[in-house]
Protein backbone atom coordinates (compact mmCIF):
# COMPACT_ATOMS: atom_id res chain seq x y z
CA UNK A 1 0.00 0.00 0.00
CA UNK A 2 1.47 3.44 -0.87
CA UNK A 3 3.06 5.43 1.92
CA UNK A 4 3.33 2.82 4.56
CA UNK A 5 6.59 4.54 5.52
CA UNK A 6 7.45 8.18 6.15
CA UNK A 7 10.66 9.73 7.44
CA UNK A 8 11.05 12.32 10.21
CA UNK A 9 13.97 14.71 10.28
CA UNK A 10 16.43 13.67 12.99
CA UNK A 11 15.13 10.09 13.19
CA UNK A 12 17.30 7.47 11.52
CA UNK A 13 14.50 4.89 11.27
CA UNK A 14 11.50 5.03 8.96
CA UNK A 15 8.11 5.46 10.61
CA UNK A 16 5.65 2.64 9.89
CA UNK A 17 2.13 4.10 9.65
CA UNK A 18 0.49 0.67 9.90
CA UNK A 19 1.67 0.29 13.50
CA UNK A 20 0.18 2.24 16.41
CA UNK A 21 3.68 2.95 17.76
CA UNK A 22 5.19 3.65 14.31
CA UNK A 23 7.56 0.74 14.92
CA UNK A 24 9.60 2.73 17.47
CA UNK A 25 9.84 2.68 21.28
CA UNK A 26 7.57 5.45 22.51
CA UNK A 27 6.24 5.91 19.00
CA UNK A 28 2.62 6.16 20.13
CA UNK A 29 3.27 9.53 21.77
CA UNK A 30 5.22 10.69 18.71
CA UNK A 31 2.30 9.72 16.47
CA UNK A 32 -0.11 11.81 18.53
CA UNK A 33 2.29 14.78 18.32
CA UNK A 34 2.53 14.47 14.56
CA UNK A 35 -1.24 14.25 14.24
CA UNK A 36 -1.67 17.32 16.46
CA UNK A 37 0.93 19.35 14.59
CA UNK A 38 -1.24 21.88 12.74
CA UNK A 39 0.73 25.01 13.68
CA UNK A 40 3.76 24.79 11.39
CA UNK A 41 3.83 24.96 7.61
CA UNK A 42 4.03 21.42 6.24
CA UNK A 43 7.40 22.09 4.63
CA UNK A 44 8.88 22.88 8.08
CA UNK A 45 7.55 19.87 9.98
CA UNK A 46 10.37 17.61 8.86
CA UNK A 47 8.11 14.76 7.72
CA UNK A 48 8.86 13.44 4.21
CA UNK A 49 7.82 10.57 1.97
CA UNK A 50 10.01 7.49 2.46
CA UNK A 51 8.52 5.49 -0.41
CA UNK A 52 8.75 6.04 -4.18
CA UNK A 53 9.52 9.75 -3.85
CA UNK A 54 12.61 9.05 -1.76
CA UNK A 55 13.70 6.21 -4.05
CA UNK A 56 13.62 8.57 -7.03
CA UNK A 57 15.51 11.35 -5.29
CA UNK A 58 12.56 13.63 -4.45
CA UNK A 59 12.14 15.21 -1.02
CA UNK A 60 8.39 15.55 -0.67
CA UNK A 61 6.98 17.11 2.55
CA UNK A 62 4.03 15.28 4.08
CA UNK A 63 1.55 15.70 6.90
CA UNK A 64 -0.51 13.18 8.85
CA UNK A 65 -4.18 13.19 9.78
CA UNK A 66 -6.87 10.67 10.63
CA UNK A 67 -9.65 9.67 8.32
CA UNK A 68 -12.24 7.09 9.33
CA UNK A 69 -9.98 6.03 12.17
CA UNK A 70 -6.94 5.44 9.96
CA UNK A 71 -3.71 7.41 9.78
CA UNK A 72 -3.35 9.00 6.36
CA UNK A 73 -0.12 10.38 4.91
CA UNK A 74 -0.79 13.45 2.77
CA UNK A 75 1.30 14.82 -0.06
CA UNK A 76 0.99 18.51 -0.81
CA UNK A 77 1.18 18.17 -4.62
CA UNK A 78 -0.84 15.93 -6.91
CA UNK A 79 2.13 15.09 -9.15
CA UNK A 80 3.96 13.74 -6.06
CA UNK A 81 1.06 11.39 -5.41
CA UNK A 82 1.00 10.37 -9.07
CA UNK A 83 4.41 8.78 -8.65
CA UNK A 84 2.85 6.19 -6.36
CA UNK A 85 -0.12 5.32 -8.56
CA UNK A 86 1.31 5.52 -12.05
CA UNK A 87 4.97 4.98 -11.33
CA UNK A 88 5.81 8.20 -13.19
CA UNK A 89 4.91 9.44 -16.64
CA UNK A 90 4.05 6.98 -19.38
CA UNK A 91 5.83 7.04 -22.73
CA UNK A 92 2.64 8.35 -24.36
CA UNK A 93 2.46 11.22 -21.88
CA UNK A 94 6.06 12.19 -22.60
CA UNK A 95 5.40 11.94 -26.35
CA UNK A 96 2.43 14.34 -26.17
CA UNK A 97 4.51 16.86 -24.24
CA UNK A 98 7.36 16.66 -26.75
CA UNK A 99 4.96 17.10 -29.65
CA UNK A 100 3.34 20.12 -28.00
CA UNK A 101 6.78 21.73 -27.53
CA UNK A 102 7.72 21.04 -31.13
CA UNK A 103 4.42 22.38 -32.49
CA UNK A 104 4.73 25.59 -30.46
CA UNK A 105 8.32 26.17 -31.51
CA UNK A 106 7.37 25.61 -35.16
CA UNK A 107 4.93 28.51 -34.74
CA UNK A 108 7.64 30.80 -33.36
CA UNK A 109 6.62 30.50 -29.70
CA UNK A 110 8.65 29.60 -26.62
CA UNK A 111 7.75 26.32 -24.91
CA UNK A 112 9.29 24.55 -21.92
CA UNK A 113 8.31 21.40 -20.06
CA UNK A 114 7.50 21.27 -16.34
CA UNK A 115 8.07 25.00 -15.85
CA UNK A 116 6.32 26.62 -12.86
CA UNK A 117 4.30 29.81 -13.24
CA UNK A 118 5.52 33.18 -12.00
CA UNK A 119 4.00 32.68 -8.52
CA UNK A 120 5.35 29.08 -8.45
CA UNK A 121 1.92 27.72 -7.56
CA UNK A 122 1.30 26.01 -10.92
CA UNK A 123 3.55 23.70 -12.90
CA UNK A 124 2.24 22.87 -16.36
CA UNK A 125 3.26 19.85 -18.42
CA UNK A 126 4.20 22.35 -21.12
CA UNK A 127 4.16 26.12 -20.60
CA UNK A 128 3.96 28.07 -23.86
CA UNK A 129 4.60 31.80 -24.07
CA UNK A 130 2.59 32.91 -27.09
CA UNK A 131 1.81 36.11 -28.93
CA UNK A 132 0.66 39.28 -27.14
CA UNK A 133 1.29 37.88 -23.66
CA UNK A 134 -0.69 34.64 -24.08
CA UNK A 135 0.39 32.04 -21.50
CA UNK A 136 -0.86 28.63 -22.63
CA UNK A 137 -0.50 25.59 -20.42
CA UNK A 138 -0.68 22.22 -22.16
CA UNK A 139 -1.83 19.48 -19.78
CA UNK A 140 -1.92 15.86 -20.92
CA UNK A 141 -4.02 13.57 -18.71
CA UNK A 142 -4.25 9.95 -19.85
CA UNK A 143 -5.05 8.11 -16.61
CA UNK A 144 -7.99 8.26 -14.23
CA UNK A 145 -7.84 11.12 -11.76
CA UNK A 146 -10.14 12.74 -9.22
CA UNK A 147 -12.22 15.36 -11.10
CA UNK A 148 -12.00 17.72 -8.13
CA UNK A 149 -8.21 17.75 -8.45
CA UNK A 150 -8.52 18.68 -12.12
CA UNK A 151 -10.93 21.52 -11.37
CA UNK A 152 -8.68 22.83 -8.60
CA UNK A 153 -5.57 22.69 -10.81
CA UNK A 154 -7.39 24.46 -13.63
CA UNK A 155 -8.61 27.21 -11.30
CA UNK A 156 -5.10 27.65 -9.86
CA UNK A 157 -3.69 28.02 -13.38
CA UNK A 158 -6.28 30.67 -14.18
CA UNK A 159 -5.32 32.67 -11.08
CA UNK A 160 -1.68 32.50 -12.22
CA UNK A 161 -2.61 33.89 -15.65
CA UNK A 162 -2.22 30.56 -17.47
CA UNK A 163 -4.96 29.19 -19.74
CA UNK A 164 -4.86 25.40 -19.65
CA UNK A 165 -5.53 23.22 -22.68
CA UNK A 166 -6.42 19.77 -21.32
CA UNK A 167 -5.73 16.84 -23.66
CA UNK A 168 -6.79 13.24 -23.12
CA UNK A 169 -7.33 10.08 -25.16
CA UNK A 170 -9.78 8.65 -22.59
CA UNK A 171 -13.47 8.79 -23.43
CA UNK A 172 -14.32 8.18 -19.76
CA UNK A 173 -12.42 11.29 -18.66
CA UNK A 174 -13.96 13.34 -21.46
CA UNK A 175 -17.49 12.41 -20.32
CA UNK A 176 -16.93 13.74 -16.80
CA UNK A 177 -16.52 17.34 -18.08
CA UNK A 178 -14.47 18.44 -15.08
CA UNK A 179 -12.49 20.64 -17.50
CA UNK A 180 -12.95 21.44 -21.22
CA UNK A 181 -11.29 18.34 -22.67
CA UNK A 182 -9.56 18.14 -26.02
CA UNK A 183 -9.84 14.46 -26.96
CA UNK A 184 -7.39 12.77 -29.28
CA UNK A 185 -7.64 9.20 -30.58
CA UNK A 186 -5.84 6.51 -28.61
CA UNK A 187 -2.57 6.13 -30.51
CA UNK A 188 0.66 4.26 -29.72
CA UNK A 189 3.71 6.27 -28.81
CA UNK A 190 5.35 5.53 -32.18
CA UNK A 191 2.62 7.44 -34.01
CA UNK A 192 2.44 10.29 -31.51
CA UNK A 193 6.09 11.21 -31.95
CA UNK A 194 5.97 10.82 -35.73
CA UNK A 195 5.73 14.39 -37.01
CA UNK A 196 3.75 13.72 -40.19
CA UNK A 197 1.16 11.47 -38.47
CA UNK A 198 -2.32 13.07 -38.46
CA UNK A 199 -3.28 13.70 -34.84
CA UNK A 200 -6.71 15.37 -34.69
CA UNK A 201 -8.70 16.66 -31.76
CA UNK A 202 -11.97 14.75 -32.09
CA UNK A 203 -13.84 16.84 -29.53
CA UNK A 204 -13.38 19.96 -27.46
CA UNK A 205 -13.35 22.52 -30.32
CA UNK A 206 -16.64 23.97 -31.52
CA UNK A 207 -17.87 26.76 -33.78
CA UNK A 208 -20.42 29.22 -32.36
CA UNK A 209 -23.20 30.40 -34.67
CA UNK A 210 -25.72 33.07 -33.74
CA UNK A 211 -29.28 32.43 -35.00
CA UNK A 212 -31.98 35.11 -35.15
CA UNK A 213 -35.10 34.02 -33.27
CA UNK A 214 -37.75 35.07 -35.82
CA UNK A 215 -40.24 33.47 -38.17
CA UNK A 216 -37.40 31.98 -40.24
CA UNK A 217 -36.17 29.90 -37.31
CA UNK A 218 -37.67 26.38 -37.40
CA UNK A 219 -37.55 25.93 -33.59
CA UNK A 220 -39.38 27.68 -30.73
CA UNK A 221 -37.57 30.33 -28.75
CA UNK A 222 -35.05 28.55 -26.49
CA UNK A 223 -35.51 31.17 -23.81
CA UNK A 224 -39.33 31.31 -23.64
CA UNK A 225 -40.01 27.80 -24.89
CA UNK A 226 -42.61 29.03 -27.36
CA UNK A 227 -43.02 31.67 -30.06
CA UNK A 228 -40.24 34.00 -31.21
CA UNK A 229 -38.44 36.69 -29.23
CA UNK A 230 -36.62 38.44 -32.10
CA UNK A 231 -33.25 38.17 -30.35
CA UNK A 232 -30.14 36.11 -31.05
CA UNK A 233 -29.43 32.65 -29.68
CA UNK A 234 -26.21 30.65 -29.94
CA UNK A 235 -25.84 27.23 -31.47
CA UNK A 236 -22.63 25.25 -31.64
CA UNK A 237 -21.24 22.59 -33.93
CA UNK A 238 -18.29 20.31 -33.43
CA UNK A 239 -15.22 20.76 -35.59
CA UNK A 240 -11.94 18.88 -35.85
CA UNK A 241 -8.52 20.51 -35.78
CA UNK A 242 -5.12 18.92 -35.90
CA UNK A 243 -3.07 18.82 -32.72
CA UNK A 244 -0.21 20.88 -34.12
CA UNK A 245 -2.39 23.56 -35.75
CA UNK A 246 -4.41 23.99 -32.57
CA UNK A 247 -1.33 24.41 -30.34
CA UNK A 248 0.06 27.08 -32.66
CA UNK A 249 -3.34 28.77 -33.01
CA UNK A 250 -4.09 28.80 -29.27
CA UNK A 251 -0.65 30.25 -28.52
CA UNK A 252 -1.33 32.96 -31.11
CA UNK A 253 -4.73 33.79 -29.62
CA UNK A 254 -6.69 32.38 -32.57
CA UNK A 255 -8.47 29.87 -30.31
CA UNK A 256 -9.84 30.75 -26.87
CA UNK A 257 -11.77 29.03 -24.12
CA UNK A 258 -15.40 30.09 -24.13
CA UNK A 259 -18.38 29.45 -21.88
CA UNK A 260 -21.62 29.43 -23.87
CA UNK A 261 -25.17 28.95 -22.61
CA UNK A 262 -27.28 26.95 -25.03
CA UNK A 263 -30.90 26.85 -23.88
CA UNK A 264 -30.54 26.32 -20.12
CA UNK A 265 -27.19 24.55 -20.03
CA UNK A 266 -23.76 26.20 -20.10
CA UNK A 267 -20.84 24.49 -21.85
CA UNK A 268 -17.15 25.27 -21.88
CA UNK A 269 -14.99 24.50 -24.89
CA UNK A 270 -12.40 25.95 -27.25
CA UNK A 271 -13.60 28.09 -30.13
CA UNK A 272 -12.16 30.49 -32.72
CA UNK A 273 -11.60 33.93 -31.22
CA UNK A 274 -13.86 35.62 -33.78
CA UNK A 275 -16.73 33.26 -32.86
CA UNK A 276 -16.41 34.17 -29.20
CA UNK A 277 -16.28 37.88 -30.03
CA UNK A 278 -19.51 37.61 -32.04
CA UNK A 279 -21.17 35.67 -29.23
CA UNK A 280 -20.16 38.18 -26.55
CA UNK A 281 -21.32 41.07 -28.72
CA UNK A 282 -24.74 39.50 -29.32
CA UNK A 283 -25.19 38.51 -25.65
CA UNK A 284 -23.85 41.71 -24.11
CA UNK A 285 -27.05 42.32 -22.15
CA UNK A 286 -27.30 38.79 -20.80
CA UNK A 287 -25.82 37.60 -17.49
CA UNK A 288 -22.60 35.63 -17.78
CA UNK A 289 -23.03 31.89 -18.15
CA UNK A 290 -21.75 29.73 -15.29
CA UNK A 291 -20.60 26.14 -15.52
CA UNK A 292 -22.12 23.73 -13.01
CA UNK A 293 -19.58 21.00 -12.38
CA UNK A 294 -20.80 17.52 -11.38
CA UNK A 295 -20.50 17.08 -7.65
CA UNK A 296 -18.01 14.44 -6.56
CA UNK A 297 -18.97 12.57 -3.40
CA UNK A 298 -16.25 11.34 -1.09
CA UNK A 299 -16.46 7.63 -0.45
CA UNK A 300 -15.62 6.05 2.88
CA UNK A 301 -12.04 4.81 3.06
CA UNK A 302 -11.84 1.05 2.60
CA UNK A 303 -9.05 -1.47 3.04
CA UNK A 304 -7.92 -1.05 -0.55
CA UNK A 305 -7.79 2.75 -0.48
CA UNK A 306 -4.22 4.09 -0.57
CA UNK A 307 -3.09 6.04 2.49
CA UNK A 308 -1.29 8.42 0.14
CA UNK A 309 -3.56 11.43 -0.34
CA UNK A 310 -3.22 15.05 -1.44
CA UNK A 311 -4.09 17.67 1.17
CA UNK A 312 -4.48 21.40 0.59
CA UNK A 313 -1.86 23.51 2.30
CA UNK A 314 -4.42 26.08 3.45
CA UNK A 315 -6.05 23.47 5.71
CA UNK A 316 -3.10 23.76 8.08
CA UNK A 317 -2.32 26.87 10.08
CA UNK A 318 1.13 28.36 10.53
CA UNK A 319 1.88 29.95 13.91
CA UNK A 320 5.51 28.99 14.35
CA UNK A 321 5.22 26.56 17.29
CA UNK A 322 7.76 23.72 16.95
CA UNK A 323 6.81 20.07 17.35
CA UNK A 324 8.66 19.71 20.66
CA UNK A 325 6.41 22.41 22.19
CA UNK A 326 3.16 20.66 21.29
CA UNK A 327 1.86 19.01 24.47
CA UNK A 328 1.72 15.22 24.28
CA UNK A 329 -1.52 13.43 25.21
CA UNK A 330 -1.83 12.36 28.84
CA UNK A 331 -0.77 8.86 29.70
CA UNK A 332 -3.60 6.42 30.63
CA UNK A 333 -1.69 5.74 33.89
CA UNK A 334 -1.87 9.38 34.96
CA UNK A 335 -3.72 10.06 38.21
CA UNK A 336 -5.11 13.32 36.82
CA UNK A 337 -8.64 13.20 35.39
CA UNK A 338 -8.72 12.70 31.63
CA UNK A 339 -11.41 14.03 29.33
CA UNK A 340 -11.81 11.27 26.77
CA UNK A 341 -13.70 13.37 24.29
CA UNK A 342 -10.70 15.72 24.01
CA UNK A 343 -8.59 12.83 22.67
CA UNK A 344 -11.01 11.97 19.90
CA UNK A 345 -10.16 12.75 16.32
CA UNK A 346 -12.07 13.64 13.22
CA UNK A 347 -13.93 10.55 12.08
CA UNK A 348 -14.53 9.09 15.60
CA UNK A 349 -17.92 8.97 17.27
CA UNK A 350 -18.28 11.28 20.28
CA UNK A 351 -21.67 10.05 21.52
CA UNK A 352 -22.24 8.99 25.12
CA UNK A 353 -20.85 9.96 28.51
CA UNK A 354 -17.80 7.88 27.64
CA UNK A 355 -17.22 8.67 24.01
CA UNK A 356 -17.95 5.76 21.65
CA UNK A 357 -14.87 6.31 19.43
CA UNK A 358 -16.13 4.16 16.54
CA UNK A 359 -15.60 5.26 12.89
CA UNK A 360 -18.13 8.00 12.24
CA UNK A 361 -19.54 10.58 9.83
CA UNK A 362 -20.10 14.26 10.61
CA UNK A 363 -23.68 15.38 11.36
CA UNK A 364 -25.09 18.64 12.72
CA UNK A 365 -24.78 17.23 16.24
CA UNK A 366 -21.16 16.17 15.72
CA UNK A 367 -19.32 12.99 14.72
CA UNK A 368 -21.64 9.96 15.01
CA UNK A 369 -21.27 6.29 14.04
CA UNK A 370 -24.06 4.23 12.47
CA UNK A 371 -25.34 3.18 15.92
CA UNK A 372 -25.57 6.75 17.30
CA UNK A 373 -26.43 8.70 14.17
CA UNK A 374 -29.48 11.03 14.43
Amino acid sequence: MPNRFVRLLGCKHKLDLTKPDLGLPGGAILLEQLLADRRLPVTLRGLTCAEICEERGFTEPMSLYRRMGRVVAAHMRSDAEDRHHGGGESDEHKAYKERAVRAAEEGGHTAVQERPSGDRKVRSDVLIRGAEGVMLGFESQLSKVNPRDLTARDAAAGRAGVVNAWQTDSTDLAREMAVPWLRTPDLPVELIVKWNTPLPFRSGIRHIEMVRCDERSPIPCPKKGTGKCGGWHPTTRLTERSFDDFIRGAASGLYVRATVKVKRTAYEFWTPAEDQAAYLDAMSGEPAAAIVRPRQVKRAMGDGTPTCQVRRADLDGAQGIPLSHIPAPRSPLSTQPTVLTAMLYRGQCGAGVTACGAPARFYACGWRCDSHRP
